[in-house]
């Protein structure tokens, strides 16, 4: 990449159109995180595991609630449409816990394969 596509590139990165751009970065920044190949500080791997403790909190307050309305005798009609939320919430969950064991466990060094005869000193 040139220095005039790689500054075209930062440029467009920062531009304040706010949809079709919001939406380019945070697809590159899910998309970062989930290749395992990004490098974090400290500050950002905390961050990350804030957010998923927040879900994780969030989830087991829902699913606490999600099992309350099923074992609950005065609200029997409604038991079915009670578990979709609980659900949702757990995508979210495994979505969270998915980024977090990507982004902060290390991807082991792929070794390159060489190819071809290896030579000696001698030719």
């Amino acid at each position: 990449m040139s220095v005039k596509d790689w500054e075209r590139d930062v440029v467009n990165r920062q531009r304040n159109i706010v949809f079709p751009d919001t939406n380019l970065n945070e697809g590159r920044f899910y998309r970062n995180i989930a290749s395992g190949k990004a490098i974090f500080s400290v500050g950002q791997k905390v961050s990350l595991l804030l957010i998923v403790a927040f879900f994780i909190v969030v989830y087991a307050v829902d699913f606490a609630g999600t099992v309350a309305v099923l074992f609950s005798e005065d609200r029997a009609s409604d038991r079915a449409w009670s578990l979709e939320p609980s659900l949702i919430s757990l995508v979210w969950l495994i979505f969270w816990v998915f980024l977090a064991v990507k982004g902060l466990v290390p991807q082991p060094a792929v070794r390159k394969r060489r190819r071809g005869y290896r030579r000696t000193g001698n030719a």
